[in-house]
């Protein structure tokens, strides 16, 4: 309100000075377009000794037309002086017949000499903003414009070789995606501070709301606004705006923002004042204070002139318009005083910080013709350090992108019947569910369209979720996202909310499985000595009995019963025949030793080869991978896995990654959907997160997880470069972290693996015997069955071939003996 109070302290001055009718009478003719501004000033100025004309219409079909109508105008009423917006018509006009032209608005041609710019031009306003960048030492700015106006600004900017500009044209009136795209590649320059040189209302309200949803806008609470280098515990600011605001047309936009710290600087005539005169509520405060001061220089003009001066020739003319240039007023809009040009030339300019639910004058630029110099002069703030400042999203919809990974991001069975975030479940799903109820704001999940995490290409830009932060599509991404320092670079993170390693997920080796598995207990060579000890014992013992025996007494045991009593010493079977002699009962008691120790061992091993499933698998360790070739491995593309085996200088590693890269290159897969299927249906090895495989291992018994881990990284919420939200994910984190709720989330989506560790030998892990285990067994039987039969029926064709023989012997036999006898 100050800048009311200032004009009606002025309108006072000027009624009280006003009783003095001393001087000439002029005659003022109003554009069009000032007609009811002008009406409002007279009610505040009602004093004036000016005649007004309001029919001065722009009429004709073409410019020449309208210059003439102009022209016509000006001889036929005897106008002394124009004022209202600039227009070039009435620009030739008063030029040709020696009529003061006060313009209240920017003048797009040189300045003639009856020409008076009653506001400052847009060259001072470019001084002052070039001497707040030399000021603050910044090094990149941005600069969104819409006219030529801008082009004057970044011709001033462009001959400083101390900072680099990076500028955007925005179209009259902008499409929001314009605006939005420009914003997007300003974030990705990491530019930081921004000059907005718009004169277009609409663009103003497009740049502003789409900085807004982009979180661009606002000022991290945790950062200190204003503060000179070196006083607090950040010296970046954030996103810092400077508004050119020549008309005070933009204020209802500037401070709409209340619920939010906003770091704006906006540059004025007036000081900054959010409400817009009563008088004259259709229209700006600067237009109308330009008008009250044009109307002010002239009847003040108008009293140092001769009464017997009608102004009728030009050269009494040029006397007028030469006091007015000669003034040293001073008005709502500051000095008034003019250059030979007709411009104003002590133009003081105030520096207005806007921090969302309070402004306050920042600095004041003055310029000083007569002293060939300009001054910047910033005050202390004036913000309480103990403000409380909202979180930039609250209450917001922000996009948050993700990417399908177990645990962390699933869909629902019934997912198809389901809309919105009620489609997804998971680590992340209830990760940011838990922020957004803290923070209080809302989102909207979504897939990342690539299906991937985020690599740099070859062309600079990047894909997958940390694409979707760069393009502004996402505010946030959560999922399990490793934090590196290529992507450091590009976007920022949170603090992690989890720690990840990378390990190796593998399938478990089938078990063959062998009819003759009862085989497996005894190595072959022990098979093979076993019988020779058979055969040995068997034939020594025969000849121990046969020697131990006196000549006298036969032998009670033949050879063949003798391997059928090893034998069945052997089996633990009886037999009918034993031995009878000393040396022979000595080496069979050697004998039942041997096969006591023997059959023990055997049935040990045996109860143990059968029942527990104990798993020999052919990689040990990570380092196994790299001395075979039978087993592929691979990772995937794009993936921070990948670009740790890319850059890394570790030998190992290095070496598997030639053989990922070159060597095998379909080893790379897509995503890890297809990593876990050419697991469990090939010979693959898929290097991957810790937290994920380890998952994988819970749900499916048939792969297992081999380490030892490495590279320990973090999960991180990826917020785009420069997100003053940041630090307030961040502190949520921390806080979930403390109260318990992160474990809580860990082992509900982790929980306890079922599947047995086949790893040990445990009795308590056995399983019941299957046919397959136990079939040769049965072969053995029916082996025997077989040839049992067969030698039985050997037997009975033998005897029948015998006594067929024998029956037919006896015919011929009798016949020889009588020949012998």
């Amino acid at each position: 309100m100050k800048g009311t109070v200032k004009i009606c302290y002025m309108v006072l001055l000027i009624v009280i000075m006003s009783h003095d009718t001393f001087g000439l009478n002029i005659t003022v003719g109003v554009l069009p377009q000032s007609i009811h501004i002008v009406q409002a000033v007279r009610k505040i100025l009602p004093d004036l000794n000016l005649d007004l004309i309001y029919d001065f219409k722009l009429t004709g079909e073409t410019f020449y037309d309208r210059i003439e109508t102009v022209h016509s105008k000006l001889k036929s009423q005897n106008i002394h002086a124009v004022i209202g917006p600039y227009d070039e018509t009435v620009a030739i006009a008063t030029e040709s017949v020696g009529v003061v032209y006060m313009a209240t608005t920017p003048v797009s041609r040189k300045s003639t000499e009856f020409m008076v710019q009653m506001i400052p031009s847009v060259a001072d306003y470019c001084r002052a903003l070039l001497a707040l960048v030399i000021k603050n030492k910044w090094t990149k700015i941005s600069v969104f414009y819409d006219s030529d106006a801008g082009v004057e600004l970044l011709e001033k900017l462009t001959t400083n070789h101390m900072f680099v500009v990076r500028a955007w044209k925005l179209q009259v009136p902008a499409t929001r995606s314009e605006v939005r795209e420009a914003l997007v590649k300003m974030r990705k320059f990491l530019v930081e501070t921004s000059i907005v040189f718009c004169e277009n209302k609409e663009n103003i309200n497009h740049l502003l709301t789409e900085a807004r949803d982009l979180a661009m806008l606002s000022t991290s609470p945790y950062q200190w606004m204003f503060n000179d280098p070196g006083t607090g515990p950040n010296d970046r600011i954030f996103y810092e705006w400077i508004i050119y605001e020549p008309g005070d047309q933009f204020s209802n936009l500037l401070t709409k923002y209340q619920e939010i710290a906003v770091n704006f600087t906006v540059f004025n005539v007036l000081e900054f004042d959010s409400f817009n005169n009563s008088y004259a509520p259709d229209h700006d405060r600067m237009t109308f204070a330009l008008m009250a001061d044009a109307f002010i220089l002239l009847d003040e003009t108008r009293k140092t002139l001769n009464p017997k001066n009608k102004l009728e020739k030009r050269k009494q003319r040029k006397s007028f318009i030469g006091k007015i240039k000669k003034n040293k007023l001073t008005g709502s809009t500051g000095d008034l005083r003019l250059n030979a040009e007709g411009k104003r030339s002590n133009i003081q300019i105030n520096l207005t910080a806007i921090t969302g639910p309070s402004y306050f004058l920042k600095g004041i630029w003055k310029s000083n013709p007569e002293e060939f110099e300009t001054t910047l002069q910033l005050f202390p703030d004036s913000i309480d350090p103990n403000r409380t400042i909202p979180f930039p999203l609250r209450d917001r919809t922000v996009r948050v992108v993700t990417i399908l990974e177990r645990p962390f991001t699933m869909l629902k069975r019934d997912h198809e019947s389901k809309r919105g975030i009620d489609k997804f479940e998971g680590f992340a799903v209830d990760l940011i569910e838990a922020i957004a109820k803290k923070l209080q704001f809302k989102y909207e999940l979504y897939l990342v369209h690539d299906r991937k995490f985020g690599s740099r290409l070859a062309d600079g830009s990047w894909n997958g979720m940390i694409g979707e932060l760069l393009a502004g599509n996402a505010s946030m991404s959560v999922a399990p996202l490793s934090i590196n320092s290529q992507r450091e670079e590009a976007v920022d993170f949170t603090k992690p909310f989890m720690t990840r390693y990378i390990t190796v997920l593998l399938r478990i080796p089938r078990r063959e499985t062998s009819y003759f598995e009862f085989l497996n207990p005894l190595s072959p060579i022990v098979w093979i000595c076993t019988l020779g000890a058979f055969l040995v014992v068997s034939i020594v013992l025969y000849g121990l009995e046969r020697i131990g025996l006196k000549a006298k007494n036969p032998a009670k045991i033949s050879m063949r019963e003798s391997f059928w009593f090893i034998f069945g010493s052997l089996l633990q079977g009886n037999t009918d025949a034993s031995p009878s002699t000393v040396p022979g009962r000595i080496l069979t008691s050697a004998w039942w030793f041997f096969a006591l120790i023997l059959i023990s061992s055997y049935t040990a091993n045996l109860a143990a080869f059968l029942t527990v499933k104990k798993i020999n698998t052919p990689i040990k360790s990570v380092t196994d991978l790299a001395q075979q070739t039978k087993i592929k491995y691979g990772t995937v593309a794009d993936s921070g896995v990948m670009t740790f085996f890319k850059n890394t200088n570790i030998e190992h590693f290095s070496k598997m990654w030639a053989q990922m890269s070159e060597i095998e290159p379909d080893s790379l897969v897509q995503n890890t959907t297809v990593g876990y299927e050419k697991v469990k249906n090939e010979d693959y090895a898929f290097f991957w997160d810790t937290t994920v495989n380890r998952y994988k291992t819970i749900k499916d018994c048939n792969v297992m997880e081999i380490g030892p881990p490495f590279d320990p990284k973090g999960f991180g919420i990826g917020v785009p470069p420069g997100a003053t939200y940041r630090e307030e994910l961040s502190m949520a984190i921390l806080r979930l972290s403390d109260t318990g709720k992160l474990h809580e989330l860990e082992n509900k989506w982790w929980g306890s693996r079922n599947c047995p560790d086949l790893s040990k030998s445990s009795s308590d892990e056995t399983s019941e015997l299957q046919i397959d285990n136990v079939a040769g067994v049965f072969f053995i039987l029916v082996g025997g069955i077989c040839i049992a039969a067969l030698v039985c029926l050997g037997e009975y064709l033998a005897h029948m071939i015998i006594n067929a023989a024998k029956l037919g012997k006896p015919q011929a036999k009798p016949k020889e003996k009588e020949n012998f006898l």
